[in-house]
């Protein structure tokens, strides 16, 4: 009998493949990009949130493959690019 309503209504954390990702680290990662206002890289995230930064990296990747969060490459005087994420509008 909700099967109607769920289906509208959105549910209270992502939805999460079984790559090993939970549901509220995966919220946790969002909720740090959106409260941020602005993009953040894979190491600034992993600081707001306490996570490593190859946890966050691993979760703003999928993300990205989700099309939740748009990578934004920063590029300095020399090195490789800096990559950053921002909420996808």
């Amino acid at each position: 009998m909700d099967a109607p309503f769920s289906a509208v209504r959105p549910p209270a954390v992502p939805r999460v493949p079984a790559k090993g990702h939970s549901a509220p680290t995966l919220a946790l990662v969002q909720q740090a990009l959106r409260a941020a206002h602005r993009d953040l890289s894979a190491a600034e995230a992993a600081e707001l949130t306490g996570l490593s930064r190859a946890t966050a990296q691993r979760y703003l990747s999928y993300l990205v493959e989700e099309g939740r969060v748009r990578p934004v490459l920063r590029y300095g005087a020399t090195g490789r690019p800096e990559h950053r994420y921002k909420i996808a509008s």
